[in-house]
């Protein structure tokens, strides 16, 4: 007689929601803050214990997936945006969004974070900047109705941003002003600009009004007419550790802006 298996005792189940609160709050740091608001912090009552934490929310990142969404979602995740600022409890440090940020919305930032926020990555633009006197880092993609003007404030208002990203998109020309007040943001050191037009005075204002720059990269800009690129600008640069010139003429932004608008891009 073929002797009778005996059965393998039942695995142990794991009761996830018994996790420590701190490991929790670890792990959900690896998530965005979209997936904490809508995902992990609704599975059950500890976990939306560990999504409260306020240091979750010291960085607000919304510029990833709330694409995956939808525009008919937008004024969701403008609301989701004011929660996830307020879970911060005034400890604010960086925040990051894209069009669905409303003026209401960076005015509850402003009020939430009025000594902390030192990070701002945004597609639109309000004076909230005057606000945010400890910001180190600017990222600012595609935002039309940004001028020189907001450039002079922002150099006054954040006299320890060091960290300068500025992308335009073809026909947007109004670059003048623009790149003479970035000459008296002196403490950046890491300045990206796209889709401008420049010349060699106003890059030259920059190196002499910039002593800290340790990045240049102007490479996506467009050279204008009269610029002369020959050893001295480079030689006046040759203390910043990476540098990136222009590659295109004023006469290749024309081709291709006119391209573009035959594609009906524009």
């Amino acid at each position: 007689m073929e002797p009778v298996p005996v059965p393998e005792p039942p695995a142990e189940m794991r009761d996830w929601s018994e996790l420590p609160l701190d490991a929790l709050s670890v792990v959900f740091t690896k998530l965005g803050a979209v997936e904490v608001l809508i995902g992990a912090g609704l599975v059950c009552h500890s976990w939306l214990d560990a999504a409260k934490v306020p240091e979750l929310w010291r960085t607000v990142d919304m510029a990833v997936l709330y694409r995956d969404m939808g525009s008919k979602n937008l004024g969701i995740l403008t609301a989701m945006g004011k929660r996830a600022v307020k879970r911060s409890n005034w400890q604010l440090e960086v925040f990051k969004g894209r069009d669905f940020i409303t003026n209401q919305l960076l005015k509850y930032v402003r009020r939430r974070s009025p000594c902390c926020l030192k990070s701002l990555h945004l597609e639109s633009f309000t004076k909230l900047i005057t606000k945010s006197p400890l910001l180190e880092d600017l990222v600012l993609n595609y935002c039309q109705s940004i001028r020189g003007d907001v450039y002079a404030t922002v150099g006054e208002a954040c006299p320890r941003l060091k960290r300068l990203e500025v992308r335009r998109r073809l026909g947007w020309w109004d670059d003048d002003d623009m790149l003479l007040t970035i000459a008296a943001m002196h403490g950046l050191r890491r300045l990206t600009l796209e889709g401008v037009r420049v010349r060699s005075r106003e890059l030259t204002a920059i190196v002499d009004g910039c002593p800290r720059l340790e990045l240049l990269d102007v490479s996506e800009c467009f050279l204008r007419r009269d610029i002369v690129v020959d050893g001295a600008l480079p030689a006046k640069c040759a203390s910043i550790k990476t540098l990136k010139l222009p590659l295109f003429s004023d006469v290749d932004a024309a081709a291709a802006a006119t391209a573009a608008d035959d594609d009906g891009i524009f």
